[in-house]
């Protein structure tokens, strides 16, 4: 690794530490990760990763999942939790401004895949013309084979528009949901 990568969020751990903690079922508690908003952040991709690829073992592949899948979606989710550009929610009569983080919106859209039946959600960009802008969204999912596209597409992008402006001041201007791939079930393949 490079440097710098080992120490996530300045915890003094590695994605490596992080990953033999959550299959330690984190115990016993180490506080340097428990109160880093960036080692939360991995600790829930992970187990989100954990049970989506259980999901896909146990329901839908046939084979087991290449490293390099695997592989690429964690150096995706290391490379958005990286990119933490902060995002202005809203500012007081004092000055004080309230911002959220970029990786926090990319956390939040990948919730909301979650919670959209035969969908894995892989890239996820967040754009901003300028400050106070509409935020434009841009998604890539893979839809299980046989869900129709169109309702899961809408169903994924009113997600995010309503996650994203119920959870702060933000505006969503476009939100683009791509489907880049679609996975089959066990019964397909064979």
């Amino acid at each position: 690794m490079s440097e710098g990568v080992d120490d996530v969020g300045g915890s003094g751990y590695s994605l490596e530490d992080l990953s033999a903690y959550l299959d330690r079922g984190r115990s016993p508690r180490i506080p340097a990760i428990e109160r880093n908003a960036e080692c939360q952040a991995l600790l829930a991709s992970m187990e989100r990763m954990g049970r989506l690829s259980r999901e896909i073992v146990d329901e839908q592949a046939a084979e087991p999942l290449a490293d390099s899948w695997y592989d690429g979606i964690m150096r995706e989710v290391m490379r958005e939790f990286r990119a933490g550009r902060d995002i202005p929610l809203a500012r007081s009569e004092n000055g004080t401004q309230l911002v959220v983080t970029e990786g926090a919106l990319y956390e939040l859209i990948r919730t909301v895949g979650d919670g959209v039946p035969g969908v894995l959600v892989g890239r996820v960009r967040i754009d901003q013309a300028e400050p106070a802008a509409p935020l434009d969204v841009r998604v890539t999912v893979s839809v299980l084979f046989g869900r129709p596209m169109r309702d899961t597409v809408d169903r994924m992008r009113d997600g995010i528009r309503v996650a994203i402006e119920r959870h702060g001041d933000l505006k969503v201007g476009r939100v683009d949901v791509t489907v880049g791939d679609v996975h089959m079930d066990e019964e397909d393949e064979g």
